[in-house]
């Protein structure tokens, strides 16, 4: 079952989903780990490293603090059906820690090699295909870049980077079977170019610091054998000149220091994960709470040059996720598991057994592209798995035994949530696939009908009641119905900044239409109270504009448009809106200058254009 979780988390997708990347990854992993980990109490007492497992166990339960104060209730310890990054997840990274530590790598070492092999072969074989042309619809998500069955190209970069060092070691490791090694070896060049096509920076990262460990632990050996060192070496920098040469490797790090898509601007992001770290230094936010609390990071500056679309909900380096989401205390705790685990890795990379080696610098390359990158719920657990077996075949002492009494009790535990999450995954799959027919539904009567199975199925999900919400627009529905639905996601998440703003759109939509004193006194409200929680957002200040204009106030509905024009400088929307308010004040001057604006911010814009020419005929 372990040695399942690889190459499931990397090759599960479903076509027919409306998230095809996420809910059948997630049965895979959350199903698994536990009852694998299960299996393995089962058959034996477990022997664990005291300190390393301490210190995964401080982690979980800090988390486990932090979600009970945190942001989110439900989902600071389920996970969001988008991220899954809960308690729960966290649990299971310390169930594969333990469970990689109690298996024998003699013994063990086959299966999980086949299932890294697998899992390259597929992963490696379907990026090979992409970069040829051959790319399904589903695979289509960044342009550019190869993401292969991961739906991500970060997530692919992070994927190659765990995968590589294990199937070069197992093509290069004689005691495994020709079949075996066959599969590694085909693995190699397929993973060696989605690697390069992901185009993601923190993979390299991770992998460069992971070609530096080995060849400075094993600077001896590789002395002793100077002339195959340096043909070796000299074969990996010819590799990398051509990489950089003739695919997308050069210009990614050539666009390294762009402030939209390079290094930069993560070091934009990083700025705001630290000031939400300053905000809430003991506990954090909780887990899944960063997306709430992002508000509280973000200024004018950060607002101009980015947006809120997507609405980032982790921040991109793994100690600033933690600390974020857990405070100081659940970073001291990931520092100090991460840090025995490198430092068992180390070790490893000296080992005699080839499959040692590959699992100790794909651990050293995974964490250490988690400075750039974040946690992700597919490969975590596999990570704190491989880390696992590293230690147990590096621990210099005698392990430690697990009190017996503990034994059954977390066997049963880890039992029944493997059950649970079967039956939970099973049902979010079966959700997902109504939810993406709703979506693609050309009859509005339809979408309605397949997000309204959809939530009936997972009402747990926010995601699928905010799909209806717009299902039940589209279909000419009461605004009313519409809200109600929004009511029923914000009564998952109450802070949810996604479902808040979707609900005062519709507060705003429903005044315009009815023009109720009651209605455009509610929607006021919550746009004024909305606003004032997040000052530095754009769309928020557009609709407390659109609020300020049906209540009659003139000035209240300037000066938020006017805000929103300055927080967005490439959008045309915010001088429409004062275009049209200063044409029904009769401003025709300042009508003009605003509908300037909007067509010098966007000359495609159709919408701007006619807008221009309506306030020069109205000269």
């Amino acid at each position: 079952m372990l040695a399942a979780v690889l190459p499931l988390a990397a090759l599960v997708v479903d076509p027919k989903g409306w998230f095809p990347f996420g809910p059948g990854k997630w049965l895979a992993v959350s199903t698994l780990v536990p009852a694998g980990t299960a299996l393995i109490l089962w058959r034996e007492r477990p022997r664990v490293s005291r300190l390393v497992t301490h210190a995964a166990i401080a982690l979980v339960v800090w988390m486990a603090i932090g979600a009970v104060v945190g942001r989110d209730g439900l989902y600071a310890w389920v996970g969001t059906p988008e991220r899954h990054f809960g308690v729960l997840t966290w649990v299971l990274c310390l169930a594969a820690l333990v469970a990689g530590q109690n298996l024998d790598v003699a013994r063990d070492h086959v299966a999980l090699a086949w299932g890294a092999a697998i899992a390259g072969f597929g992963a490696g074989g379907l990026a090979v295909s992409e970069a040829l042309g051959w790319e399904p619809s589903v695979f289509a998500v960044t342009p550019g870049r190869l993401t292969a069955t991961m739906g991500s190209a970060a997530y692919l970069g992070a994927l190659t980077a765990l995968l590589l060092p294990i199937v070069i070691a197992i093509a290069l490791d004689n005691s495994f079977s020709r079949w075996l090694r066959g599969v590694a070896v085909l693995s190699v060049p397929a993973l060696a170019i989605a690697f390069a096509g992901s185009g993601a920076r923190a993979a390299w990262f991770g992998a460069t610091t992971a070609v530096v460990a080995f060849v400075v632990v094993r600077r001896s050996t590789l002395l002793r054998d100077r002339r195959r060192t340096t043909v070796a070496g000299g074969a990996l920098a010819l590799g990398f000149v051509a990489l950089v040469a003739l695919s997308p490797v050069g210009s990614r790090l050539s666009s390294t220091t762009d402030s939209k898509v390079g290094g930069s601007s993560r070091v934009d992001e990083w700025q705001v994960a630290t000031r939400v770290i300053a905000n809430h230094p003991i506990t954090g936010v909780g887990p899944e709470g960063y997306r709430i609390a992002f508000a509280e990071g973000v200024d004018d500056a950060y607002e101009r040059a980015y947006g809120r679309d997507p609405l980032p909900d982790r921040a991109h380096s793994g100690p600033l996720d933690v600390a974020a989401t857990g405070g100081l205390p659940a970073l001291a705790a990931w520092c100090l598991a991460v840090g025995l685990m490198l430092r068992a890795a180390l070790r490893g990379l000296r080992s005699d057994q080839a499959f040692c080696v590959g699992a100790a610098a794909a651990v050293i390359a995974y964490f250490a592209a988690q400075l750039l990158l974040f946690p992700i719920f597919e490969l975590e657990p596999v990570a704190w798995l491989l880390a696992g077996v590293v230690v147990a075949a590096t621990e210099a002492g005698t392990p430690a035994v697990a009190p017996r009494a503990l034994r059954r009790p977390i066997m049963a535990t880890l039992g029944a949530l493997a059950v649970v999450a079967l039956g939970a995954g099973v049902v979010d799959v079966a959700a997902d696939r109504h939810a993406a027919t709703a979506a693609d539904a050309r009859e509005p009567s339809t979408a309605v009908r397949e997000a309204g199975a959809a939530v009936d199925l997972r009402p747990d999900e926010v995601r699928l009641h905010l799909l209806l919400a717009q299902a039940l627009v589209a279909d000419g529905r009461s605004t009313s119905d519409a809200i109600a639905a929004v009511n029923d996601a914000l009564r998952i998440s109450p802070d949810d900044p996604i479902a808040r703003r979707h609900r005062v759109q519709l507060l705003v939509q429903r005044a315009s239409a009815t023009h109720l004193p009651a209605d455009i006194a509610a929607a006021r409200v919550e746009a004024d109270a909305l606003v004032a929680r997040d000052p530095h957002n754009a769309t928020l200040w557009l609709v407390t504009g659109a609020a300020a204009r049906l209540a009659a106030d003139a000035l209240g509905a300037e000066a938020a448009f006017l805000r929103a024009e300055s927080l967005s400088p490439h959008s045309a929307t915010p001088s429409m809106e004062l275009a049209l308010l200063y044409l029904d004040l009769g401003r025709l001057s300042d009508a003009r200058a605003a509908a300037d604006r909007a067509v010098a911010r966007d000359p495609d814009d159709v919408g701007a254009q006619q807008l221009r020419q309506r306030t020069l005929d109205a000269g």
